[in-house]
């Protein structure tokens, strides 16, 4: 049986929620940037950073800089340092939760700092908000801040201080805001304040497509299809080559089972956006439900041999190239896939079980 089907451990709303902010955090990240020049207030993360105290802080690789630049202070030596360990391994830890822990479990962070769109830290904030030890204390367009201590978590009446700061932009300025602020509202499971900041920058700017597609991913994540349509339909309306929407269509296809039109759709925005781990990743699984294993199998390889580079795991992807070489018929390497799945420490066991099975399944089938 697919694994795609069977192993994903997410429901199918949370996977197109997932994938919908993925891909609109890269449309309205960029959109904002239109006014780095002339307003730091809206293209940088300045406001964030203004009043964020931390012991020990640990940040993703887009903040750094902003760190080095407005914050020095709540730097280390190392932090400093872009060839030292301590940089590398917060930079993979976005994409390796294992490796976060190790991390705090050797410098006991007090504060997570996440700058730029959800799509660069989705697996570490996703692990964070799973497990449920951390709380977010700040939310704006650029970034999120988590801490760990037992003090009052966020709530929108806390968006007050950021919207009197940005009070007197241009209302669609400040409707990117909201919707750049909803978006990372969404990636941390908080939908109705998300919801009512899109709503409010829908009043700023009616027409806005950033804001429409940012409706169109919260009713994605609720499984109503039809509002989201509607939604992705006015955002394409308003520009026809907006990608982000261009994006969250692919998953109402996706959604629907539509499965060939979502891959050809998919193809376009990945040809836009040809170097985006996440978004490789799930245009592979819109792939091989659209029996497109050719191309599943090159995206997977890229991934294998990037993640490779980094020192991060391969096993999950090997995984799927293991049943994407089985689908077309190559047994040899589809089992050398499953194999290699097999030396990933960090695999589940039910993926483990899924390996062995078709490792004994194609060799009984091929006499080996």
């Amino acid at each position: 049986m697919p694994i795609f089907r069977n192993l994903v451990r997410s429901t199918r709303g949370q996977i197109l929620l997932a994938l919908g902010i993925a891909f609109a955090g890269w449309g309205i990240w960029l959109a904002l940037a239109t006014w780095r020049k002339s307003d730091p207030d809206l293209s940088t993360p300045r406001l964030a950073l203004e009043k964020l105290q931390a012991k020990t802080l640990y940040f993703n690789g887009p903040a750094r800089p902003w760190l080095l630049g407005l914050r020095p202070d709540l730097l280390t030596d190392d932090d400093r340092d872009i060839h030292s360990q301590r940089t590398r391994a917060f930079a993979q830890a976005v994409q390796n939760p294992k490796l976060f822990r190790q991390l705090d479990r050797q410098f006991r962070f007090d504060a997570v700092l996440f700058v730029g769109d959800p799509s660069q830290y989705k697996p570490l904030l996703d692990h964070l908000a799973e497990t449920k030890d951390w709380s977010l204390r700040y939310v704006d367009h650029t970034s999120l801040v988590l801490r760990r201590d037992p003090g009052k978590a966020w709530e929108l009446a806390d968006f007050s201080e950021v919207r009197e700061r940005l009070a007197k932009k241009p209302a669609r300025a400040r409707a990117t805001a909201w919707a750049q602020t909803a978006t990372k509202l969404l990636a941390v499971r908080q939908p109705e304040a998300g919801k009512s900041l899109l709503d409010e920058a829908a009043q700023l700017a009616p027409r806005h497509p950033e804001v429409a597609n940012g409706l169109a991913i919260y009713y994605l994540g609720r499984g109503e299809w039809r509002q989201a349509d509607a939604q992705v339909q006015r955002a394409l309306a308003a520009d026809k080559n907006f990608l982000p929407a261009l994006a969250t269509k692919t998953q109402l296809l996706y959604g629907t089972k539509r499965f060939s039109q979502a891959y050809d759709v998919s193809k376009e925005v990945i040809a836009r956006l040809p170097d985006d781990p996440q978004l490789l990743f799930y245009h592979a699984k819109i792939a091989h439900e659209a029996k497109a294993f050719k191309a599943e199998i090159e995206v997977l390889e890229k991934l294998i041999a990037w993640a490779e580079a980094e020192g991060r795991p391969t096993g999950g992807y090997q995984l799927y190239l293991g049943q994407a070489y089985a689908s077309v018929g190559d047994g040899p390497r589809s089992i050398d896939s499953f194999m290699l799945s097999l030396n990933d420490p960090d695999l589940p066991d039910d993926q483990r079980a899924f390996a062995r099975e078709n490792i004994a399944r194609i060799k009984k089938r091929t006499g080996q």
